[in-house]
This record gives C-alpha cells, structure tokens and sequence, in this order.
C-alpha cells in the first residue's frame, strides 16, 4: 500500500513537472497570439493531465482466477512475513514526510484564510481589495477605498471583483492551493500557481476593458494605484 501510494504520487509530481514547464514555455506565446483570457483558460490542462492515470484503462484485462479450496489451505498455512528491513522502512518515511508536509502547508494556508475572514468586508489600510470566500464570496475593500480612488477608479475595481465573482475564479485559487500542497517541496508547483493568478489577474482586466474600452486610461490609473498595496496571502482571496 504505501509503495503504490508512493508510486502514485512522484508519477503525479512528474506529470505536474512536465505540464508546468510546458505552459510556462508556451505562455509568451499564448498571450501573443490568444490573448490573457485563453492563457489563463490554459492552466486548466495542468489538473486535467493529473487525473488521467486515473482515468481507466482501455487495454485488456486479465480473466478472473478461481481460487480453490486447496490454494485457501495453503494461503491460511503460509509463514508469517518477516519483519520489514532498513529498506523496506525508507519508503514509508518518505510517504510520512510528503504527507506531513502537506498537511502543515494546508494548515498554514487555513490559519491565513482565518485571519483574513476575521476582518469582514473592511480590511486595513494600505492592503488591496480582495473577493474573499468560497460558497458565497464577498468583496472586502481597505479602509482607505475612498480616499486612495477616486469614484470611476472604484467602479472599475468593483468591475474587476465582479469578474472574479462569475467565473468562480476563488474555486480554480483553491485547487491550485491543495496542488502546492500536496507537492509542496516542488518548486514548479508553486512557480505554476503564481503565474496562474498572474494570469487570473490579466484575464479579468482584459474582460473589464472589453466591456469599457474607454476606461483604459482610468483602469491604469487604478492599477498603479494598486499596485504598492500590500496582498493577501490567503488562498480563497483574487486580489
């Protein structure tokens, strides 16, 4: 059991190594000729080429063998198996080191969740707005909203959460979450998440100025704005 649960796992990490360094290759590329909206729409591949050792297989499969009452006898009469060796021991500390790992970046992504919901729908000052929750998300704007945009900037901002909002973009933050954690020794999983919210990011400022192509100037002047706030380190939070 932990031999093919270990198994499983590095042949996960070696399809998430392979996927990620081929869109971040193709990238420049997909935002040249496809634009930020099908470039973000790309790192869907990567979670669909993880699952597909687990998709069944479509070669033959071996015919059932009857067991008789004599190979019975002979199982329930087999020694006992000796106990395991130094080598047989390292896999499973590995399995237990991979596993505790994960769990403890989980566990630090949660606390950082919980710190963030603690405020509502009023963050700090200086800090970026951000759609916070998952089952019903909610806009949470700084304390210094007003004062740091002006009205059309804060429509614009509002705009851009909204997009957020529709296409649950806080679920896609969430997988991406669970991925880095579960390979959280993986310096590729964590390089394949930020430029997936990179991309996240473009893709909602391209929607908004498809809608206003008139406000890009004002957009910019929001985006610079913004640009010296402090982020959110929760995963459930599009900034």
């Amino acid at each position: 059991m932990t031999d093919s649960l270990l198994a499983a796992l590095q042949r996960q990490a070696l399809l998430l190594s392979l996927g990620t360094l081929l869109l971040l290759a193709l990238r420049p590329l997909l935002l040249k000729q496809l634009g930020a909206r099908a470039t973000y729409a790309a790192w869907l591949l990567l979670p669909a080429l993880l699952v597909t050792p687990l998709l069944p297989s479509l070669g033959a499969r071996p015919l059932p063998v009857l067991v008789t009452v004599a190979d019975l006898a002979r199982t329930a009469a087999a020694p006992l198996l000796p106990a395991p060796t130094p080598e047989a021991i390292w896999p499973r500390l590995l399995l237990t080191a991979w596993l505790g790992g994960a769990a403890l970046v989980l566990t630090l992504q949660a606390a950082r969740q919980w710190r963030l919901a603690r405020h509502g729908t009023r963050l700090p000052a200086g800090t970026s707005p951000a759609l916070v929750g998952l089952w019903r998300p909610r806009v949470a704007l700084p304390a210094d909203f007003e004062a740091r945009f002006t009205a059309d900037e804060r429509q614009l901002i509002l705009a851009h959460e909204e997009v957020h909002r529709t296409r649950h973009d806080n679920a896609w933050n969430l997988l991406a979450c669970t991925l880095t954690a579960l390979h959280w020794w993986n310096p590729l999983a964590w390089a394949a998440a930020r430029r997936m919210q990179a991309d996240q990011e473009l893709a909602c400022d391209a929607v908004v100025l498809a809608r206003q192509p008139d406000a890009l100037a004002t957009y910019t002047r929001a985006l610079l704005a913004a640009h010296d706030l402090t982020h959110h380190g929760a995963p459930l939070a599009s900034r």
